[in-house]
């Protein structure tokens, strides 16, 4: 095992050069997996990571410290209009060492779409199949029934039974989990079986080299071919430059940044696009959410985030496109105390302080829309400014809006059905409301423009879609760049539609499929770097 090898950029008295045979921009779900399936094949890696290199020893459980430490933004991302706030990991490992730990395959409804219409035949449910496989079992993906859901999540099932809608038990990656609830501020115990304690550490112990607080700025190439990556060095928290510069060599360069970052990176460093379609059709998953009071306590901190959903709304009027609204999986969210403060603030008075003296029987319910299966749907555009500055421009339409409004009320009937005392819609003007028929009363005269629904997401997919077709895709099926031969996407931006589920295991198994095919192409043109011995590759096929 070799001696693992780490930088940090906050630190760097001078100037940095690597050389390596693969750079990974992100080491979230897509670069994080990656990189242990080149390193594997015996290739020299180095990751870059705009954020810092945190552990449960360096994590904080306090949501003031740990949302500036691990969240873009520190947890205020926004679309450009201010429309939506977008939650996004920035630290190594990404998004997969904040989010819940929910696991879902891609729905094979939506693999088969993008067969028919993006012409991805190797997307078909029967080929990703061993991909998904691999991925479960290298990551301990499985239902999660070794514990009964927290009070949070039995009242979406509680509610849904009523109401005679099903649901399920959640997946979730996680081996030794202790229930603590504080999986978006960090496993405190390295549960959570994401990039962070798995493939990352896996990579380094093969000889791979990990850069922290280290934000890519450039792809340098010359229109056909790439010669690496050129980064600034960071300040701890990944926010401001701090004067020194990074440059890595490579032989090839997988951009991994999440579906802002990874187009934003590719329009600043010019890259050429014959399709047009960088920064274009980025998707968010639109998320509602409702706040209920019940008569017990709920402690919607503590437990498993998520582990109950249901999908009886997922495809409205029987249609995976050409509904009148979107559909969308109806899940809960962890109730914590700065987040939650943050939505029910009506201004510093009585009415937020009464709400908060009741935290601990709060309950919420969100609906995670599925966006881009139609295509009168506006989607989002990536914008840059600067040297790092990057935006989503996501209009809020009619339509979207309908799907929001309607989803509302429509979690809201399972809250109520579920026992809640009271429910508040999550909208500026929200207060609580003591029945259905004034929920539906009052959701009818509300203003509903910019900025009165509070509305989020944190998942962000597109922007760098693959596809059969050179003049509409950025990527082909493999994630090989169109223009440039040597360089890759692999991460959740080159999703041609939304999933309609939580996206990490699909990223992880595109990972799987793209980073096989990718190791086998570069170890049989670099054979001295093959390892002397045969090493285990996570991927499928292997």
């Amino acid at each position: 095992m070799n001696e693992r090898k780490t930088y940090n950029g906050s630190t760097l008295d001078n100037d940095l050069t690597l050389e390596c045979d693969v750079v990974i921009v992100g080491t979230g779900a897509g670069g994080g997996y990656t990189a242990e399936i080149l390193t594997n094949a015996g290739l020299r890696v180095v990751m870059l990571e705009k954020g810092g290199h945190y552990t449960p020893k360096t994590f904080s459980q306090k949501e003031g410290e740990a949302y500036p430490m691990l969240y873009m933004d520190g947890g205020q991302q926004r679309t450009k209009d201010k429309g939506f706030i977008v939650f996004q990991g920035r630290s190594v490992g990404g998004g997969t060492t904040v989010n819940w730990t929910t696991s879902f395959r891609t729905p094979e409804l939506t693999l088969r779409h993008w067969v028919d219409k993006y012409g991805l035949k190797s997307f078909a449910p029967e080929t990703m199949a061993p991909h998904f496989e691999a991925v479960e079992k290298r990551l301990d993906i499985h239902t999660w029934e070794m514990l009964p859901p927290n009070a949070n999540n039995q009242a979406i099932a509680k509610g849904c039974e009523k109401l005679g809608y099903e649901w399920h038990l959640t997946k979730r990656n996680v081996n030794g989990c202790a229930n603590t609830g504080l999986c978006g501020l960090g496993c405190p115990i390295n549960a959570k079986k994401g990039m962070l304690v798995t493939t990352i550490p896996s990579a380094l112990d093969k000889g791979a080299v990990l850069v922290s607080c280290a934000e890519a700025v450039q792809i340098v190439h010359d229109g056909k071919r790439t010669t690496g990556v050129e980064a600034l060095a960071m300040d701890r928290f990944g926010n401001t430059p701090t004067g020194r510069r990074i440059r890595v060599n490579a032989k090839h360069v997988v951009v991994s940044a999440g579906a802002i970052r990874s187009p934003a990176l590719l329009m600043r460093s010019k890259v050429p696009d014959p399709s047009g379609m960088t920064g274009k059709r980025t998707f968010l998953h639109p998320v509602s959410l409702s706040l209920a009071k019940m008569p017990d306590e709920v402690a919607g901190f503590r437990g498993a985030p998520q582990s109950v959903y249901s999908d009886h709304f997922w495809l409205p009027e029987g249609k995976l496109f050409g509904a009148a609204r979107l559909g969308y999986k109806v899940e809960t969210a962890p109730v914590f105390p700065i987040f939650t403060a943050a939505l029910v603030d009506k201004g510093f008075g009585p009415t937020s302080a009464a709400l908060m003296k009741q935290f601990p029987f709060l309950q919420m319910a969100i609906a995670l829309h599925r966006d881009g299966y139609n295509d009168h749907e506006k989607c989002g555009t990536v914008e840059i400014s600067g040297d790092i500055g990057a935006s989503l421009d996501y209009p809020i339409d009619d339509y979207l809006m309908n799907s929001l409004v309607k989803s509302m009320l429509e979690i809201m009937e399972i809250q109520f059905a579920a026992g809640a005392e009271f429910v508040i819609p999550m909208h500026i003007d929200g207060m609580p409301l003591k029945s259905m028929a004034e929920a539906k009363t009052w959701m009818s005269s509300a203003p509903m423009g910019l900025m009165r629904m509070l509305a989020g997401s944190a998942h962000v997919m597109g922007g760098c879609q693959m596809g059969g077709d050179v003049k509409t895709s950025v990527v082909d099926e493999w994630g090989r760049h169109r223009a440039i031969e040597n360089l890759s996407v692999i991460d959740g931006s080159v999703f041609p539609t939304s999933l309609g589920v939580n996206p990490q295991e699909s990223i992880y198994a595109n990972a799987s499929k793209h980073g096989a095919a990718m190791a086998k192409a570069l170890a049989c043109s670099t054979p001295t770097r093959l390892p002397r011995r045969p090493t285990r590759n996570p991927s499928a096929g292997d």
